[in-house]
């Protein structure tokens, strides 16, 4: 069954594939090249979280500097580029100093100072030809040989109305009261590849949660079974559809684009406009 990923181009699968819906995966994966997926870009609050990422894992698995390596993180925000929002800019980047304490006590808290960062992990699923793989955020071996993963998520203020004084009002991020249950799913790839148990924490510039076997059912081994399989539920669907084509067209025309989604096709005019021509009919 591997000549019908080849066929598409296709090697590998990662969780941010699979949560995709079909159509926007279609449209991402089969349709566009490399070069233009990666053109696409991200918006300002994406680019918050991976510079904060990257600081905290300096300081908690390199050791460095916290001012040093929270300026690096604002050096590389500034360099990037997104949705023409100078204000959503400003107000990402003010949250970053914050989101990079908070991120480093709850990281040090759940005991992944000194832990590796950027883990390779990969998994074969059953009847899936091509292996799902990915990239774990802190890995830790205890004393004992047990291995530990943790997953670091990163949540921004959220724009409200315009204030009488003509700004632009804000709400500070929320955590969650259970864990989302994309991120279970990707925790359930990672906790599978490593046979490990996996930590989700969420972190914002005044808060943070973490969530773990012990005080969330997601996170137990029959909460990560149930991810899991839908997961691979997800990949089979897709090994389905490049049974019947590698066509993007082909494909195109028995899916729904579902053009409302809540957040799929918020990539741009431009960007849509050419997934509109896919599904031009």
């Amino acid at each position: 069954m591997d000549y019908v990923w080849k066929r598409a181009n296709i090697e590998h699968l990662s969780a941010a594939q699979l949560l995709r819906t079909p159509a926007k995966w279609i449209f991402d994966y089969v349709y566009l090249s490399p070069a233009e997926r990666i053109a696409q870009g991200v918006g300002w609050r994406a680019h918050m979280g991976s510079a904060v990422h990257d600081a905290i894992q300096g300081i908690c698995c390199a050791g460095q500097d916290i001012d040093e390596a929270i300026q690096i993180a604002l050096n590389e925000y500034d360099t990037c580029k997104a949705e023409d929002d100078p204000v959503l800019f400003e107000r990402m980047r003010a949250a970053m100093p914050g989101c990079v304490d908070n991120g480093v006590g709850a990281i040090s808290e759940a005991g992944f100072v000194g832990s590796k960062s950027e883990r390779f992990a990969k998994l074969h699923m059953d009847g899936i030809a091509v292996p799902i793989i990915g990239y774990i955020d802190f890995q830790q071996m205890l004393p004992s040989g047990k291995i530990i993963n943790c997953e670091l998520k990163t949540k921004g203020p959220r724009k409200t109305r315009i204030l009488k004084d003509g700004s632009q009002g804000w709400t500070k991020a929320t955590m969650p009261k259970r864990p989302e249950w994309k991120h279970v799913c990707q925790a359930a790839i990672y906790s599978a590849a490593t046979d490990a148990e996996t930590v989700i924490i969420y972190i914002a510039e005044s808060d943070s949660i973490t969530f773990t076997a012990d005080n969330c059912d997601e996170l137990k081994r029959s909460g990560l079974a149930t991810a899991l399989e839908e997961m691979r539920q997800r990949a089979l669907i897709r090994q389905n559809l490049l049974n019947i084509s590698p066509d993007p067209r082909v494909l195109a025309s028995i899916t729904d684009p579902d053009w409302q989604h809540m957040y799929q096709w918020k990539i741009g005019e431009e960007w849509v406009w050419k997934a509109k021509q896919l599904w031009k009919m």
